[in-house]
């Protein structure tokens, strides 16, 4: 499992360092093409050189450069030492004629209504060309191209939030994917030790696991049913022995040993209870609950009430009802009589208070609540219960783990509290 993760942890990096590479590779290509699809502006140093070979004595703006200054759509003027425009080309209205010394060095390094200039030596004077106004954005020791830097940018968030989903989307896709393939082994480790485990896939990338999975199962199924024949086997030696044994005692049976006859019968009786518990137990944990049918539990409870005051005449059995006859669970009748007679028997054979039996409902719950007045049952015992160990449970027999047992079949839960004194037992169903 750790491994299948693991790879596929570096399957995702892998692959999101492989976006990053294509991302950066197609920003550039579309970097590169907007700076060849927008109209380049000539670099100031190029046009300041073209003009100083072409210039005619000191006449710097002459026909022919005003034709190439014209061309690349730049106006330009020419400022002697005292400021003044002494020549100058498309030069706009709004430019005035002569410039203070704080004027030529406030657009030396910025701009000249609003225009982006760049500023040459001419002679004894200056010599100031000027580009289209946002055509460029002119920083103190460079410039660049406004248009293309705004769609460039464009371009990279562009890029980055494409990037972005694209790594979201295969992220999700993975997961996904990952879910796909763990879902089906967490449903067979759920129901690993149940009937109705399903047999995984033996193939694809977790089919280590699938195969472990797999062949934990059938070891399984292995052990259960090598420990249901044992069980249906020394049940079947020992029984056989305890009938015989019982049948020698009931001859040899005399007025003088009538008591201990009787004792040892009752002996003999207990062993071949335990049998039969092993027995159901081992039933419970492979019964198919396909045959439940909807039965009314009420029925069931009163015939128990019935059959135990006939059993116990002198016992104090009360039977007190919260809810509507009409409901109905869908259960074994047989079972959910015997869940119900483990609890109020032993209730009735070791207390010697009342018995009350309570039915109710709660939030769409089905339940029944038996207590006692005086039991008492140990922590160790009602832990060892909930974690199916059975060994040691000496007074209550297996009647408890049954009781559980056939409740959890029901789809319901069995509680046990102390109540110091006396003992509440409730079992709680989904209507």
């Amino acid at each position: 499992m750790i491994n299948y993760l693991l790879k596929e942890y570096k399957k995702f990096i892998k692959l999101c360092i492989a976006f990053i590479l294509i991302t950066i590779v197609t920003i550039s290509a579309m970097l590169f093409t907007s700076y060849k699809l927008f109209k380049q502006y000539n670099n100031p140093d190029l046009i300041y050189d073209y003009i100083i070979e072409n210039k005619k004595d000191n006449t710097y703006l002459t026909n022919d450069n005003r034709k190439y200054l014209k061309s690349k759509d730049i106006w330009a003027i020419r400022l002697n030492e005292n400021g003044e425009v002494v020549e100058s080309f498309n030069k706009p209205s709004e430019v005035k004629n002569k410039f203070t010394l704080s004027d030529v060095g406030q657009f030396t390094r910025y701009y000249l209504n609003d225009y982006p200039v760049f500023t040459f030596v001419a002679g004894d004077g200056l010599i100031i060309f000027a580009y289209p106004k946002k055509s460029l954005d002119k920083l103190p020791f460079n410039y660049y191209n406004y248009d293309a830097f705004v769609n460039n940018f464009y371009i990279i968030i562009f890029s980055v939030v494409i990037f972005l989903l694209v790594i979201y989307l295969f992220y999700i896709f993975e997961i996904k994917k990952l879910y796909k393939n763990l879902n089906p082994l967490l449903a067979s480790i759920n129901n690993l030790f149940k009937d109705d485990y399903v047999k995984l896939d033996e193939s694809g990338e977790l089919k280590e696991i699938s195969k472990t999975i797999n062949k934990a199962n059938k070891k399984y199924i292995k052990i259960k049913n090598s420990r249901a024949n044992w069980l249906r086997g020394i049940s079947h030696d020992i029984r056989t022995p305890l009938t015989k044994l019982s049948w020698g005692l009931e001859e040899i049976k005399n007025s003088q040993n009538q008591d201990q006859i009787l004792v040892m019968n009752n002996q003999i009786q207990s062993i071949s209870k335990i049998i039969e518990d092993l027995n159901l137990t081992e039933r419970l944990d492979i019964m198919n609950k396909d045959y439940f049918v909807y039965s009314n539990p009420l029925v069931i409870i009163r015939k128990l009430i019935v059959d135990e005051l006939n059993e116990h005449q002198n016992k104090d059995l009360s039977f007190d009802n919260l809810i509507d006859d009409s409901i109905k669970l869908k259960m074994d009748e047989h079972l959910f009589y015997r869940m119900l007679f483990n609890i109020v028997e032993n209730s009735l054979k070791y207390s010697k208070g009342e018995v009350a039996i309570l039915v109710k409902n709660n939030e769409e719950k089905f339940i029944v609540e038996v207590t006692n007045q005086d039991g008492y049952i140990s922590d160790e015992i009602i832990q060892r219960l909930f974690k199916s160990d059975i060994s040691n449970i000496e007074t209550h027999g297996l009647g408890l783990f049954i009781s559980k047992q056939i409740c959890e079949l029901h789809n319901g839960t069995m509680d046990i509290e102390n109540l110091y004194p006396g003992v509440l037992v409730r079992f709680t169903f989904s209507i």
